[in-house]
């Protein structure tokens, strides 16, 4: 096991440090990646409180591992349980599935290994293996294959969720409701970040969204009185089935509904943005390719 470097130690913590460690023995994958971090401090001085300040930290993990064997939620928890200074969001993947990803210009992939921080690899060489650039050519037309996928089905669990709430079925309407951020939410990466998530849980969906925007992890974390729906939406995707006791209120489904329209109508308008400017970026590409083509044959009859 080659261990994280001091460096890596003083830019990110000691319990940073200790953990990379930890994954690095427990799991020993090939490499480890860091490709979202985000730090915030709150300190408050006062004439009649001591002084006091707390601090917290987000990251976005990349293991990859030397087999197709998938140990996300294994990872997941043990990051959750080991680092008590923030939050962790791991994806693990295998590192000939990664390079076939990379081989076909993954913009997730190609990003994380261009642009990531390399915590950690099994031969000690803390040195970012090349890739060719991404080639955005296609990446607009990709994107908004999912988005005309995905929205169709978050907007019609939507409207499932309006029809349970109008008969007085307030659990399956939750639960309608738990299906359309899930989409939702797995659209917003697919589009953003060009990842395909393969998990349900929405708090981890929610902070993979925080790598590329606050925006839909605010809208339900931004309140005590947020934070207390979002646990009543996530408690309905296994409770609503399978629960005798589970029940949730009129006014807990009302509130939930009017939460994620406009969650929704929050995520339809960054997509579009997003697709937009992917396109821009695919025209401007073309137009620089066959500017650089021409270029020569230009020279050459000026010559």
């Amino acid at each position: 096991m080659k261990t994280p470097t001091l460096s890596i130690e003083f830019r990110h913590g000691t319990a940073f440090c200790k953990l990379i460690s930890e994954l690095s023995e427990k799991f020993q994958p090939l490499q480890i990646f860091c490709f979202y971090k985000r730090s915030s401090q709150e300190k408050r001085l006062s004439c009649f409180v001591n002084e006091r300040a707390n601090s917290s930290q987000e990251y976005g993990l990349l293991l990859v591992t030397p087999t197709a064997t998938r140990i996300d939620y294994e990872v997941q928890d043990y990051a959750n349980s080991h680092f008590a200074e923030g939050t962790i969001t791991v994806i693990c993947h295998g590192n000939q599935s990664v390079w076939e990803a990379i081989d076909a210009n993954s913009r997730f992939f190609k990003a994380v290994f261009t642009c990531g921080e390399l915590l950690y690899s099994h031969d000690g060489l803390l040195m970012r293996p090349y890739v060719q650039p991404y080639d955005p050519v296609n990446g607009g037309t990709k994107a908004l294959k999912h988005y005309n996928h995905r929205m169709p089905l978050a907007e019609g669990f939507l409207t499932g969720a309006a029809q349970c709430l109008a008969v007085e079925s307030y659990n399956i309407s939750v639960f309608m409701l738990h299906q359309t951020v899930e989409q939702i939410c797995i659209l917003l990466i697919r589009v953003h970040i060009a990842y395909r998530s393969e998990f349900h849980n929405l708090n981890r969906l929610l902070r993979l969204c925080q790598s590329f925007s606050e925006l839909p992890h605010k809208m339900f974390f931004e309140s005590a009185e947020s934070r207390r729906l979002f646990e009543v939406l996530s408690r309905s995707y296994s409770a609503a089935r399978y629960k005798d006791d589970f029940s949730v209120s009129r006014k807990d489904a009302e509130s939930l509904f009017t939460l994620i329209e406009s969650f929704v109508a929050v995520a339809k308008s960054m997509c579009e943005k997003k697709i937009e400017m992917l396109e821009e970026q695919a025209t401007s590409f073309a137009v620089s390719e066959q500017t650089a083509q021409l270029s020569p044959e230009i020279l050459a009859t000026e010559n």
